[in-house]
């Protein structure tokens, strides 16, 4: 065999590797919490809202306002996240936009990344239970509501007791 002929194979083989490994990865779907660059080499917590193709998405940047939702490749996405994440400090463009200093200044700001009506699983004395936002409460705790129980069990939860999401 030539070494013209080994070289082909050896790249057709390569591509075809390639191309099995691109075909493994589940596409995401809409309500999934994924991981997206914002800013260059800065990851934000995100969730799905729409699938425009195998490798195209919309996603909302957890804890932001809906005008801040993006289209994005593949290439911006790292992957999927299971449960509450602290987010990095606002954006500069985010920062700029709401009249606050950027840069170190906004360090120390934080943005909870929960909104009123989200629905999420919550831990109390180790069960997992259901549960409402009412509101957040600085950038590290949430008043929630236990659903099918009475108003008088909502409280203030550290989001480190936070599970997970859950769909609506």
């Amino acid at each position: 065999m030539t070494a013209r002929r080994r070289s082909s194979r050896e790249r057709w083989s390569v591509l075809l590797v390639a191309l099995l490994l691109a075909g493994c990865k589940k596409p995401y779907r809409v309500g999934e919490h994924v991981l997206v660059e914002w800013e260059e080499g800065k990851f934000y917590p995100a969730h799905v809202l729409e699938v425009h193709g195998p490798a195209r998405y919309r996603v909302h940047f957890d804890g932001y306002e809906t005008h801040w939702d993006e289209d994005v490749g593949l290439d911006r996405i790292r992957g999927r996240i299971q449960g509450p994440l602290t987010p990095p400090p606002p954006p500069d463009k985010v920062t700029r936009a709401a009249g606050a200093p950027t840069g170190s200044a906004a360090a120390g700001l934080g943005i909870n990344p929960f909104h009123e009506g989200d629905r999420v699983r919550v831990t109390w004395r180790g069960s997992v239970y259901a549960a409402l936002v009412l509101e957040p409460v600085g950038r590290d705790r949430v008043k929630v509501h236990y659903e099918g129980h009475e108003n008088a069990w909502d409280e203030v939860v550290a989001l480190e007791r936070i599970v997970s999401r859950r769909s609506k």
